[in-house]
Parts: C-alpha cells; structure tokens; sequence
C-alpha cells in the first residue's frame, strides 16, 4: 500500500514538476534541479546516442541502513517516487526516463557510490 502511494504520490508531483517540458533536455533540465534541491551532487551530464544521462553522487544510498534493511529508503520509497516519475512522462509526453540505478553496469563509471539517470525521446 505504501508503495501504490509514493507512486502515486510521484505520478502527481510529476505533473507540477513537467509542465511545459515537452522535450528530453527541458524534462532532464527540471529533474537536475530536483536532484539539487534535495541535495543531490551531480558529477556528470554527458549526452550519449541521443540519451541525456545524468550522473550523481547518491547521498541517499545507505540512509537509515542501521534500523532497515540495506538501501530500503533508497531503493524501496525514493524508488516508487521515480516510477512515478516514469509513468507520467511515457504516458502525457512519450518520453523514457530511467530511473536512478547504480552505476555499475556502466563502462566508464562503476564507483559504487555513484547513480546515473537516463532521458530520452523513444522514437530517436
């Protein structure tokens, strides 16, 4: 239940956050500013085959790790916000936006302590 609510709560969020960014630079340029006013470090933007991706240190990676289960803020609530995020956007502007994942899968950026994010028009 709990989940259904931070994705809802995203989903809604998203529509005040994404007004009039109909494009991926304008929707990477409103998620860059999230990221910062909650006080998130951002490494690299690099542009990549057409993909705005967005590199970032995630100080919020081990948050509350003494009373839960590892990473659970970050991967189970913050997570379901950034669904949220996702529905919103393939649903009312035919954009893809990956949510926040770890780094390691990455060639040129397998620190553990850095997340990167991904914004893209489908059809490119």
């Amino acid at each position: 239940m709990l989940r259904r609510l931070l994705h809802g709560f995203g989903y809604v969020f998203a529509h005040v956050l994404f007004v009039g960014a109909n494009t991926p630079e304008s929707v990477v340029r409103r998620l860059r500013a999230a990221y910062r006013l909650v006080g998130v470090r951002i490494v690299e933007t690099p542009r990549v085959d057409g993909t705005e991706r967005t590199i970032f240190l995630c100080p919020y990676r081990n948050l509350a790790t003494t009373w839960f289960d590892r990473k659970w803020v970050c991967h189970d609530i913050l997570d379901r916000v950034d669904d949220g995020y996702v529905t919103y956007l393939r649903k009312h502007k035919d954009i893809e936006y990956l949510r926040p994942r770890g780094c390691g899968d990455l060639e040129y950026c397998v620190e553990s302590e850095y997340c990167y994010s991904e914004v893209s028009d489908p059809e490119r």
